[in-house]
C-alpha cells in the first residue's frame, strides 16, 4: 500500500465577485467528484476573498451550505447584507475632514511656488491629505465571520480545525507578507475571523486592520494565491482556483479598441484582471518548475469569459448570477478536459465523472443548495444514525404489535 499524498485546496483573491465564482465553481467540482468532497483536503489556503472562502470550507461548511448563505435561504445563518462588507468608515472620514484648511492651504501656497510646472496630479495628490485609510471599516467583515462561525458551532481558532488553514495578509508597516496559522506560534492565538479581515483589507476601500500592534491589509499584495504554503506543508496535489482572468478581447469582438471604449471603469477592471492573473500564472510557472513531483490543477475563468469581466471584482448586486456562471463554467470546462484532469486525479486516489454535475446543465439550470450537511457539529454521525435507525424500528414494530393486540381483527 502506498501512503497517501497530502492535498491542498487554494483559493486565490479577486474580491467579492472572485469570492462567489470561487464557491460555484467548488459546488462544480464537489459534483464531480467520486467519494472526495472539497471538504475533504488536508490543506487550506486562502487570500483575500479566498481566505473568506477556505475558513468556512476548511470549518466544514460545504459549497452547497455557503450558497444557501449566498442565496439568504440557509435555515440557521444569515446571508451577509451591504453593512456586513462595506460599512463606512465614518469616524476616521470625520477626523480627516479636520485637516481639510490645512490641506486647502498647502495646495495654494504650491500653486504660487509652482506656477506653470504644477501638474493636476499633484493638485490631486495634495488634496489626498483628507482622505481616511481606507471608505469601509473591515470590522464589519471581521463580526460577521465571527458571528457565522459561533452560529454553526464552529470554532474561531487555527488550532482547533482539524485541517491545515493558512490565510495570508500583509504585514503594512514591514510590506512583508504574514501568513495566519496554527503553525505560527506568534499568531497562534489570532482568530480566524480577524485573520480574514485582515486578508481582505483592499487598500484604499478598507482601512488596515490592526492586529495586537500591527497593521495589516490585503494579502494579494504578495501574490494573488500562495501555493508555496501548501507545498512547504507538504501537499503533492493541489487545486488552485483562482477566478482573475483578463478579457482577451482581440478575437472576439469585432470593434477595435474594445477595453478603451467603455472607458474608465473598462480600464482599471482589465488591468486589476490582468495583474491579479499574471502574479498566479508566473508563480504557478515556477513551481511546476521547482517541485516536478507536485501536481497543479489551475481553474478560472476562459479568456473569453465577459461574464466575468462584465462585474467590477466588489460588485455586490449579481453575486448570484456570478456564483451560478461559476459553476456552470467550471462545470463545462471539466467536462472539456475530463481525461486530462483524471490521470491528474487518479495519481492521488481521486477519482473523477461528470453525471453528478452534467445532468443538470442539461436540463438548463443548475442544481439547487442541499441542506445536507451545513456544517459538522449539526451532522448525526454514521453509528449514532445507526443506532437511531435501529431505536426507531424497534419502536414502530412495539407499536405495531400493540396495534395489533388491541384490533385482533387488523
Amino acid at each position: 500500500m502506498t501512503k497517501r499524498n497530502k492535498t491542498a485546496l487554494v483559493l486565490a483573491s479577486g474580491g467579492l465577485t472572485g469570492a462567489v465564482y470561487e464557491v460555484g465553481a467548488l459546488r462544480a467540482i464537489n459534483a464531480m467528484l467520486v467519494g472526495h468532497t472539497v471538504n475533504d483536503f488536508d490543506i487550506y489556503v486562502g487570500t483575500s476573498a479566498g481566505a473568506l472562502i477556505n475558513a468556512f470550507v476548511a470549518s466544514g461548511f460545504t459549497p452547497d451550505a455557503i450558497m444557501q448563505v449566498l442565496d439568504n435561504r440557509h435555515p440557521e445563518l444569515r446571508s451577509f447584507g451591504v453593512g456586513d462588507l462595506f460599512r463606512l468608515n465614518r469616524g476616521e472620514m470625520l477626523r480627516r475632514l479636520t485637516r481639510l484648511p490645512r490641506a486647502l492651504w498647502s495646495i495654494g501656497r504650491g500653486t504660487l511656488r509652482a506656477g506653470r510646472e504644477l501638474a493636476l496630479s499633484d493638485l490631486l495628490w495634495e488634496l489626498a491629505q483628507i482622505l481616511p485609510g481606507g471608505f469601509y471599516d473591515g470590522a464589519a467583515i471581521e463580526a460577521y465571520v465571527r458571528t457565522i462561525l459561533t452560529t454553526a458551532g464552529c470554532s474561531n481558532r487555527f488550532d482547533a480545525l482539524t485541517k491545515e488553514l493558512y490565510v495570508v495578509a500583509t504585514e503594512l508597516d514591514a510590506g512583508a507578507r504574514a501568513v495566519f496559522s496554527r503553525a505560527s506560534q506568534e499568531q497562534e492565538t489570532v482568530p480566524i475571523s480577524l485573520a480574514v479581515a485582515a486578508s481582505s483589507a483592499v487598500p484604499v476601500l478598507y482601512q488596515p486592520v490592526q492586529i495586537y500592534d500591527r497593521d495589516y491589509i490585503d494579502g494579494g499584495l504578495h501574490g494573488a494565491a500562495s501555493l508555496d504554503l501548501a507545498i512547504e506543508a507538504g501537499a503533492k496535489l493541489i487545486v488552485c482556483i483562482n477566478p482573475m482572468m483578463p478579457l482577451d478581447a482581440t478575437q472576439h469582438y469585432a470593434a477595435q479598441h474594445y477595453i478603451r471604449k467603455r472607458g474608465f471603469q473598462a480600464i482599471i477592471n482589465q488591468s486589476v484582471r490582468t495583474l491579479l492573473y499574471s502574479n498566479v500564472r508566473y508563480h504557478v510557472k515556477s513551481l511546476r518548475l521547482k517541485y516536478p513531483d507536485v501536481d497543479i490543477i489551475l481553474i478560472q475563468p476562459q479568456p473569453d469569459d465577459y461574464v466575468m469581466f462584465a462585474y467590477n471584482p466588489m460588485h455586490y448586486h449579481q453575486r448570484l448570477t456570478v456564483a451560478e456562471h461559476g459553476y456552470r463554467s467550471v462545470t463545462e470546462g471539466l467536462q472539456a478536459n475530463l481525461t486530462y484532469f483524471q490521470s491528474i486525479l487518479q495519481r492521488h486516489g481521486i477519482s473523477l465523472r461528470i453525471d453528478g454535475a452534467t445532468r443538470w446543465l442539461k436540463r438548463g439550470t443548475n442544481p439547487p443548495a442541499t441542506s445536507q450537511l451545513i456544517w459538522p457539529g449539526l451532522v448525526t454521525p454514521q453509528p449514532a444514525r445507526k443506532q437511531l435507525c435501529a431505536e426507531l424500528d424497534a419502536g414502530l414494530d412495539q407499536l405495531s404489535a400493540l396495534v395489533m393486540c388491541e384490533n385482533p381483527k387488523l
